[in-house]
């Protein structure tokens, strides 16, 4: 481990992302010998690393450059096609991304572009680098049917709600979730359809009007593109990504991009903003893995407030964990019970008022994920989160009980 508690793969792999996103943060990157003898010499494991944080486009131009002829012919190979047909991909979902957009203007259904490319495309040097798998999009709570119903217009299904639900399911669905899933009948990336930026509200109490009367526009190909205001892009990536735990180098890139596009006094802002909402504890949190991994210079006001800033250490300790773990994916979670208990004890501890804890208890016991198999009449919907429970109190007893049993 490095003197910051890194992997030092991981830690060369930040400074090879750190590159691909250009401008200030390759400037600030800590310098890393990236060559044959420095410690990517493992390449199996850096291509593990590169598509377990989702990296492909950013760091592959570096590593491939500074590799020489210590990179096995094979693994190159892999890598150069990946990242070209990762690049395609790129491109084919901000085109379709544009489509969605223009159609749901014509329709005149007010929406924001979230994350996803439009954050490489304003923030990075090669926009293309910056891969995602899916498209993002906030659409006005008010209009969702009619979005949902432009977005099945381009061949797409909803698979998360299905769409064969009951209307007393689906609203409970909408009522506890903050976006539904879209899958293409014939190949494409997902589109998530949001209604609002996180499941429990009460983690950036951020509403729709709020970030419409906000929002910048960016344009591209013809096109106007709505997407939230930088102050509260910035406060929303820090946010996002320490709700996830930070699980993806990836999320880390794309704060660190923001925040270095700004100036010092437009970052006191942003502070400001953070403190107001709730969440400076989160945004604190960021600047301190951002300066940890990428060696982005803080200055003397928010070094001095991330050293103060309440559950840091913890929020840091945690992030490390899931940055290195082997596979913090659903997949991965589902296999590492430890681990998946520690994720949603995390989930409380991001804000400490009574308010966000209560609602989060509410959320985890009327997620309505499985209600289609619950087997109750829209009369008895008010015991679903009951069933949930107990389900769910059952299904940990069995599993305990079977390890138990398997020893």
């Amino acid at each position: 481990m490095t003197e910051s508690g890194i992997d030092p793969g991981l830690a060369a792999l930040a400074v090879a992302v750190a590159q691909g996103i250009g401008g200030p943060v390759a400037a600030a990157a800590r310098p890393v010998d990236l060559g044959p003898g420095g410690p990517l010499g493992d390449w199996t494991e850096t291509a593990r690393l590169i598509a377990r944080h989702r990296v492909q486009g950013l760091a592959s131009p570096t590593l491939l450059k500074v590799s020489g002829g210590a990179m096995p012919v094979d693994l190159k190979t892999s890598l150069i096609r990946a990242t070209m047909l990762a690049v395609q991909a790129q491109r084919k979902q901000m085109d379709l991304l544009l489509r969605v957009l223009t159609a749901l203007q014509q329709k005149g259904i007010r929406t924001l572009a979230l994350k996803g490319g439009m954050l490489g495309h304003c923030y990075m040097a090669r926009p293309e680098l910056r891969l995602s798998n899916d498209i993002d999009v906030l659409v006005d709570p008010a209009r969702l049917d009619e979005a949902e119903a432009v977005i099945a217009g381009f061949g797409y299904y909803r698979y998360v709600p299905a769409e064969d639900w009951r209307p007393a399911w689906l609203a409970h669905y909408r009522k506890w979730a903050k976006d539904s899933a879209f899958l293409p009948q014939e190949g494409g990336p997902m589109i998530e359809c949001h209604w609002r930026l996180f499941n429990n509200w009460k983690l950036l109490p951020l509403d729709f009007e709020t970030l419409w009367q906000n929002r910048r526009i960016q344009r591209m190909h013809d096109v106007d593109v709505p997407m939230m205001g930088d102050a509260q892009q910035l406060v929303y990536l820090a946010v996002h990504g320490a709700f996830h735990a930070w699980f993806r180098l990836k999320w880390l890139a794309d704060f660190a991009a923001v925040f270095c596009a700004m100036p010092p006094e437009d970052r006191r802002e942003v502070a400001a903003l953070a403190r107001r909402l709730g969440v400076a504890p989160l945004y604190d949190h960021a600047l301190s893995l951002t300066e940890r991994l990428f060696a982005i210079p803080l200055t003397d006001e928010e070094r001095a407030r991330v050293s103060a800033a309440p559950g840091r250490a913890a929020l840091d300790g945690f992030a490390l964990v899931s940055l290195h773990h082997a596979d913090a994916s659903a997949w991965g979670i589902k296999h590492d019970r430890r681990y998946a208990l520690r994720r949603a004890l995390h989930n409380y501890r991001l804000r400490r008022d009574p308010g966000y804890v209560i609602t989060q208890l509410r959320l985890d016991l009327n997620l309505a994920t499985e209600i289609d198999k619950a087997g109750l009449s829209d009369r008895w919907l008010w015991l679903y989160p009951a069933l949930r429970g107990w389900r769910s109190a059952r299904n940990r007893v069995i599993h305990h009980l079977g390890r138990r049993r398997s020893r």
